[in-house]
């Protein structure tokens, strides 16, 4: 039986990286155990990147538990999600992993968040010397897409291993969506609400849109990074004059999300976010047979597939979302045709049993 300690974030809060280290847990393995040492540094998203007196504190009882698990259960291989911004996330990894990384007779690094081998030549010498020396050479280097950053060929992994990510299938009674033959068009983004992750160019597209007659809703979930940003982007829309046509629901779990997916029409996710490497509610908006309309940036162009069940845009292009918006508003059985690619692509590629298999035999043959 391999023993594999996993040390990472988990619920809460529920970003892509912690919710995807919460399914491996809490799968069953014919032959691997896993051990965790559960990460908490920021219990709400506005709380990352900022200093602590906790965090500090954190990082020590992380390596202390460690070091406890290591040799309580005789452990092996320890498997760690590095991250690639920002700085300080980065070099708490350093930190963590040079009290502990030697333990271990392998390790595997999982970048969730991808980039590393972007941000890290951008340090100043010294810095890059020693994070670079304290990270290079993991075991295994797992990513999610042949798009995403060559992080783990950067740190001369020994092996280098693609593994898309899945979900589970939530909507396994397929409730077939209805779209109206004519008419208003629902389109709905999930995400953190920040400048980077796109959503301010939708709502840019919807505005030329409306301009020529086009009858379109803007539905937004998820949290604003900052209150700056927030009073910012419904300022936009009071410009526009589309205070009709936005409508923000804030944070939405369970049934409101299962509803939100349901009753709109098109999926766009025009993300450039530093750390993004696949966006794993892309997989959760193909699970309703959502089209999608997201952006060529690393790892989810692996997800759209490019006018099959859905567009990719240019990154920060307003105008190409829009002229993939009215192709939808105006051919609804293109948007019925995607819409079923979608689910279908989903179902081929993307639940969790195909991931958790891919990750069986990858931690097996370490």
């Amino acid at each position: 039986m391999k023993k594999i300690l996993v040390v990472g974030q988990t619920p809460p809060p529920y970003g892509g990286q912690a919710v995807m280290i919460k399914y491996m847990l809490d799968s069953q393995y014919t032959d691997i155990k896993m051990y965790n040492v559960r990460m908490c540094f920021s219990r709400e998203f506005d709380a990352r990147g900022k200093l602590s007196v906790h965090k500090i504190l954190h990082i020590f009882t992380i390596i202390y538990r460690i070091w406890i698990m290591k040799f309580r259960h005789n452990i092996d291989v320890m498997y760690y999600p590095p991250s690639s911004t920002p700085k300080i996330a980065v070099l708490r990894d350093v930190i963590i992993l040079g009290f502990t990384r030697f333990l271990f007779k392998k390790n595997v690094f999982h970048f969730h968040a991808s980039g590393i081998s972007e941000e890290l030549p951008k340090y100043n010498i010294l810095l890059r010397t020693i994070s670079y020396n304290i990270l290079k050479k993991p075991y295994l280097a797992i990513t999610s897409s042949e798009f995403n950053p060559n992080d783990g060929v950067y740190l001369q992994a020994r092996k280098n291993k693609i593994i898309p990510l899945g979900i589970p299938d939530n909507n396994v009674k397929e409730e077939r969506k209805t779209f109206a033959s004519k008419g208003k068009l629902k389109v709905l983004f999930i995400g953190l609400l920040n400048s980077t992750k796109g959503e301010g160019y939708v709502l840019d597209a919807i505005y030329f849109l409306q301009k020529k007659g086009m009858d379109i809703d803007f539905y937004l979930a998820g949290k604003f990074e900052s209150e700056e940003y927030r009073k910012t982007f419904f300022n936009k829309v009071d410009q526009y004059n589309l205070m009709e046509n936005v409508h923000y629901k804030g944070i939405v779990k369970g049934k409101d999300k299962h509803d939100l997916f349901l009753k709109s029409d098109v999926f766009c996710f025009p993300s450039f976010f530093s750390s993004e490497s696949f966006g794993i509610v892309l997989l959760e908006a193909m699970m309703y047979q959502m089209p999608l309309i997201a952006s060529r940036w690393r790892g989810i162009q692996s997800v759209v597939k490019n006018g099959v069940n859905g567009y990719l845009v240019d990154v920060q292009n307003s105008e190409q979302i829009a002229i993939a918006l009215e192709l939808l508003y105006t051919n609804r059985n293109l948007l019925q045709t995607m819409s079923q690619k979608s689910r279908q692509i989903f179902c081929e590629e993307y639940v969790l049993s195909k991931y958790i298999t891919r990750m069986e035999e990858a931690l097996n043959n370490i």
